[in-house]
Formats: structure tokens, C-alpha cells, sequence
């Protein structure tokens, strides 16, 4: 094996060997069918690679069933693809599942069958699978450049090793595998990039509220805490929410609680505090939090025609988070039993009340 050689199917070898990581870390914590397929796939590939590499003869029937095995890694994996990038497709992908099939019939018969036929057969599969892409998948979903690229990519490296098969040159079955090692590299871009975005979409939804696309109180607290030990805070917002609309309580606190969102931005930050309660850190120390107040009551009574009860207090240092969400909430409470309308000063807290 000279050293070109050794590069290729060792680069193979380590792509497919992190790709097999990656799909089995990435089922341990998703369960998700595709991440089955995709760690099925690479679990044909590691083996077929290796064995790929030690047969020195590229033409011959042992190698024929490693390459059998590889092909239908090939085929597997371009269905984990489509089902990880196209997750509302429910597309039943028959060809794809005749290809794998035709794929392994073929490892099982191919110290059997002549170098020729075998290689016809692998070619037959992953060309039509091809070709279903080209014809059918892509005119629907659109064109995506790198699934376009893995596709040809793997096409023709079954069409060189075709080539060499029936004319003899070995060369021709070497020259396929830098196709393949292009292939795999795209591939494992592919992936890489599609497990980071459903990991930062993960993250992101463990800390968000789902209605209101606030953090959840787990994370305001979090966040707020770490705020408060840095300093340099203006003050703590209270807001309770009361429905007054024809819409269920949910949408209304849902948008409420967008309205919140957009009134803060670039003055703070908020959370779904305890049902139908938000709490509001503000960190811009040159915003007032009366003007704030009452911005954040206009966009809740225009948004969400909804009543509010705010209150806010400036930072205390020697409070914790919790005094201060707590004075502000009694302040909001005691506002709401008199019925008053006004904003009026109580313990240095300022309410503003519907």
C-alpha cells in the first residue's frame, strides 16, 4: 500500500470512526430513529474501511464484500441526511430501501459473484438512489449543495470503480476512494452542522418559556443573580398579568408576554416568573423605570388587551433577588385589594396599577 494510499483510507477510517461517535452519543441522549440510521450507517463503514484497507487488491472478491458493506453505509446515511434535514417529510424513501437491500444481497453473494457483476450491482444502487434524489426529492424540498455533492460524489466513485472492474485498471478502483474521502468530508459537515443547530435549539428551549419566549424563572434567576454580584443594575420590575379579552388566558399571556420582550430590549431582561407573573431585571442603569413601567403597560394594553399591575424598585444593595421581587409583588398586591389607579409611592416602591 503506498503512502497516498494510506492517507486516504486512513482519513476515511477517522472521519467514519467520529461520525460513529457522534451518531451514538447523539441517540444515548435524542432516542431519534435517524440518529439510529446514521450510527447504523457508520457501523458498516468503520468495519468496510478497515477492511477496505487491509486487501491489497482492489479488484478482487474479499474487497468486493467490503466495499458491498460501504455502499450500503453510503445509501443508509444519505437517509439520515434527508430525515435530519427535512424533518417534516414523511416521505417513505422505497428506492433508498431497495438500494440498501440490493447492497448487502450483494456482500452476502460477492465471493460468489464475478468482480464485474458486483461492482455493476453496488454501482445500480447508489445511482439510483442518485438519480431518485435528482428527479424526485430535490424538486420538491429544493436543492441543497452539499446533499447535492454527497450524492455525485459517492456516484462516481462506484463508476470509476465500475470502470476499473471491467477494464482491468486497477488504478481506476484506487482513484474512486478520493471521491469517497470527499464525500465523507462533506458528509461529516453535513452532520456536524445540522447536531450543532438542534443542540443550540435544545439549549435555547430549556431556558425559554414557550409562550412567551421569556426565560423560564429557573433561568431568570440564574441570570439575575449573576447580574445583581456584578453591580451596576438599575432595578427590579414586578408584572402581573390579568386577562380581560375575549382570548383564552393563555394567548393572552403569551402576548403579554412578547410585548414584555420587545418594551426591554436593549434595557434588561425578563422571565415567567410564577403563572401569570413576570419578573423584569433592569440593567441599564440610564433607562427611568417609571418611563419603563409605563411603556411596558401601554404595549400589554395594546398588545394583549390585558389589565397589569406593576411594580419596580431600584436596587438596594443589601437586598437579595428575592427582596426585591418580593417588595415590589407585596406593593402590587396591596395596589390591586384598594383598587386604586395610580402610581403612589409605598416603601420606596413605585406602583403603577390598572
Amino acid at each position: 500500500m503506498g503512502d497516498l494510499e494510506k492517507l486516504v483510507f486512513g482519513f476515511m477510517l477517522m472521519i467514519n470512526i467520529v461520525l460513529f461517535f457522534i451518531g451514538l452519543l447523539m441517540y444515548r441522549k435524542w432516542r431519534n430513529p435517524t440518529y439510529l440510521k446514521l450510527l447504523g450507517a457508520f457501523s458498516l463503514m468503520v468495519p468496510a474501511n478497515v477492511g477496505m484497507a487491509l486487501v491489497p487488491q482492489k479488484l478482487m472478491f474479499t474487497y468486493m464484500f467490503f466495499l458491498s458493506l460501504y455502499a450500503a453505509g453510503i445509501v443508509v446515511t444519505q437517509i439520515g441526511i434527508f430525515r435530519l434535514y427535512y424533518i417534516k417529510r414523511t416521505d417513505k424513501l422505497f428506492v433508498h430501501m431497495g438500494a440498501t437491500a440490493l447492497t448487502l444481497i450483494t456482500a452476502a453473494m460477492s465471493l460468489f459473484l464475478p468482480v464485474q457483476m458486483s461492482s455493476f450491482l453496488l454501482f445500480l444502487s447508489v445511482v439510483g438512489v442518485t438519480l431518485y434524489t435528482l428527479i424526485k426529492i430535490f424538486p420538491d424540498v429544493g436543492i441543497n449543495p452539499k446533499y447535492f455533492m454527497v450524492t455525485i460524489l459517492f456516484a462516481i466513485q462506484l463508476l470509476l470503480h465500475l470502470s476499473g472492474a471491467f477494464t482491468g485498471y486497477e488504478m481506476l478502483a484506487e482513484l474512486s476512494l478520493v471521491f469517497s474521502v470527499f464525500a465523507s468530508f462533506v458528509v461529516f459537515i453535513m452532520i456536524f452542522e445540522k447536531i450543532i443547530g438542534v443542540m443550540q435549539a435544545a439549549t435555547y428551549n430549556s431556558t425559554r418559556d414557550e409562550a412567551t419566549g421569556l426565560f423560564t424563572q429557573k433561568h431568570f434567576i440564574h441570570q439575575a443573580n449573576q447580574a445583581l454580584s456584578r453591580g451596576k443594575n438599575a432595578g427590579v420590575i414586578y408584572i402581573e398579568i390579568q386577562n380581560s379579552s375575549h382570548d383564552s388566558s393563555e394567548e393572552s399571556f403569551r402576548r403579554a408576554g412578547r410585548a414584555v420582550g420587545r418594551a426591554l430590549e436593549g434595557s434588561g431582561f425578563a422571565g415567567r416568573y410564577q403563572g401569570d407573573t413576570i419578573v423584569a431585571l433592569i440593567t441599564n442603569v440610564s433607562v427611568s423605570l417609571a418611563d419603563l413601567a409605563n411603556s411596558i403597560k401601554m404595549k400589554i394594553d395594546v398588545e394583549a388587551s390585558s389589565a397589569v399591575l406593576i411594580g419596580y424598585i431600584d436596587i438596594k444593595p443589601e437586598f437579595t433577588l428575592d427582596d426585591h421581587i418580593l417588595e415590589a409583588k407585596e406593593g402590587a398586591i396591596r395596589t390591586k385589594q384598594s383598587g386604586l389607579n395610580r402610581i403612589f409611592d409605598l416603601d420606596k416602591s413605585k406602583i403603577l396599577a390598572d
